[in-house]
């Protein structure tokens, strides 16, 4: 797997970089700290999985770096790893593109087990966004709802997910449209945030 980290401070993604490789020994790592070098990075490696990413990058936007980075790779899952954990602040990095959102100020075993979830596919958030087993009733989705919700989730276009999937982009359509009923939902962000709130996808692993 490769793996991006976009952040301004060097020690940091030394640190990260370190963890993931502990994590998984397979995994590549490349570092940018500014979006342009993340950028160059993402366009010359079309199979990056992840892109671990801080929202305050100095001088920059780092919100912004969300969709320019998935606007140049697709396919590309992004987390957010940044100091801020407002509601407010996950969900606009949902809304941008993000598929997973984790504090900075997490206890290392916390980190680690973030990043194993990310790793392996799904969507963490926030432990103060969950909600215990007993304030939700079962959501049954079939294993094709979770392949769509999979894609949905990684931040992955209509026509990413039918690509993948092999199906039409009008049946990928049915199939979101389906899913939102499923879990009451209206959009995408809302569907990414219920997700993760839930803990609905098992890992890949």
């Amino acid at each position: 797997m490769k793996i991006l980290l976009l952040d301004d401070h060097a020690l940091f993604r030394a640190g990260l970089r370190l963890l993931l490789q502990a994590l998984d020994r397979s995994v590549t790592v490349f570092e940018a700290g500014t979006i342009a070098e993340a950028l160059a990075v993402a366009a010359e490696h079309a199979d990056l999985r992840l892109c671990l990413l801080d929202l305050s990058l100095r001088g920059e936007d780092g919100l912004a770096a969300v969709a320019d980075i998935k606007a140049v790779a697709t396919d590309i899952a992004v987390v957010v790893v940044t100091a801020s954990d407002e509601p407010a602040t996950v969900r606009a990095c949902i809304n941008a593109g993000a598929m997973s959102f984790i504090p900075k100020s997490s206890a290392p075993d916390v980190l680690a087990e973030a990043l194993k979830y990310v790793m392996a596919g799904a969507v963490y958030l926030p432990a103060a966004m969950a909600v215990s087993d007993g304030d939700w009733a079962p959501i049954n989705l079939s294993p094709r709802q979770r392949d769509v919700l999979r894609g949905l989730c990684r931040g992955l276009p209509t026509k990413s997910i039918a690509r993948d999937l092999g199906l039409s982009e009008h049946t990928v359509k049915d199939y979101i449209a389906a899913l939102f009923k499923a879990l009451d939902v209206h959009n995408r962000t809302e569907a990414v945030i219920k997700t993760g709130r839930l803990r609905l996808l098992p890992s890949e692993n």
